[in-house]
């Protein structure tokens, strides 16, 4: 069967036809240029004949209730029901099935598919996970959690709760009272808190993924300081996250800004974090961490959520 899947973040849309577990005419859309999801869709649907729709899924930045759901950091609606009205040809609203997820929730979908050449390894933890559970944590434009015990999903909304004391007194310890903007996990550990981090630090506005690339180059020290503190502040709370959810089978890291942190040299500084010793170290060491290097990950864990409903 056919589907459409979506992966709507803060900044980016993802939009791709699925069918038997391969993704085609996967199109990114840059957000600004778009007034709503619905627009999107017309722009991708535009000039391409779409075959029979046997579903459509979409997984958005932003909690989902109801088969409703609004993004986090954009004011866009979304509702199950209306998905499918702007593809043409397949039958206009509850013409074909529609299901509405978190993003994260695609990616912990997504997770088992995974193979070798789109995960990159950071650190390769025990040979036998202890348990079944594994961790996707996302960082983009925002941030959050999903928790895979055994074939079961769960949700979360980390990226909404306090930071936790042992990242806020170290931010303190960096940057003073200015510490106090950073009140939740999102607001630290994401594209937008690489700006605010990076504009503390250095008096500049500079979007994430712009001081990213700097780091990258090698050319610009405020950057450098930016990013190799952000992946500090990261390892210190991967450790908390295994405290918390004992994942065994790994925390996989998700997203721009990950990709963008763990990706390159200041790996080293977020392993030095987050392996440094203290009570329990042996909990640390059996745990594998991983980078999820496909940004079209979210859009597999859709369609195969699509294929198991099927």
């Amino acid at each position: 069967m056919t589907v459409l899947v979506a992966d709507v973040g803060g900044t980016n849309t993802r939009v791709a036809l699925a069918s038997a577990g391969q993704l085609v005419h996967l199109t990114r859309f840059a957000n600004d240029a778009y007034g709503s999801f619905a627009e999107v869709l017309d722009a991708y649907a535009r000039g391409r004949t779409l075959p029979g729709l046997r579903g459509v899924c979409v997984a958005v930045a932003g909690p989902v209730a109801g088969g409703r759901a609004e993004l986090t950091n954009r004011n866009w609606h979304f509702d199950a029901a209306e998905l499918a009205a702007p593809l043409p040809g397949q039958g206009g609203q509850g013409g074909i099935p529609a299901r509405l997820i978190n993003d994260l929730v695609a990616l912990g979908h997504a997770l088992p598919g995974l193979t070798a050449a789109q995960l990159d390894v950071i650190r390769a933890g025990a040979a036998q996970p202890s348990n079944d559970q594994a961790l996707v944590a996302g960082l983009g434009t925002g941030f959050n959690t999903c928790l895979l015990k055994g074939g079961a999903v769960v949700e979360a909304e980390l990226g909404h709760a306090s930071l936790p004391l042992a990242i806020a007194e170290e931010l303190r310890a960096q940057i003073g009272d200015a510490a106090g903007g950073f009140r939740t996990n999102e607001c630290l550990f994401s594209g937008r808190g690489l700006s605010r981090l990076h504009q503390i630090l250095s008096g500049q506005e500079r979007r994430g993924q712009d001081i990213l690339a700097d780091y990258a180059t090698g050319g610009d020290p405020q950057a450098a300081a930016t990013v190799t503190l952000t992946a500090r502040l990261l390892g210190l709370f991967a450790r908390e996250l295994v405290f918390q959810y004992l994942p065994f089978r790994g925390i996989h890291f998700a997203g721009g800004a990950a990709r963008g942190i763990l990706g390159s040299a200041a790996r080293a500084e977020f392993l030095s974090a987050f392996e440094a010793d203290g009570r329990f170290a042996d909990h640390l060491d059996r745990v594998p961490v991983r980078l999820i290097a496909d940004d079209a990950a979210a859009l597999s864990g859709a369609a195969r959520l699509m294929e198991e409903s099927a």
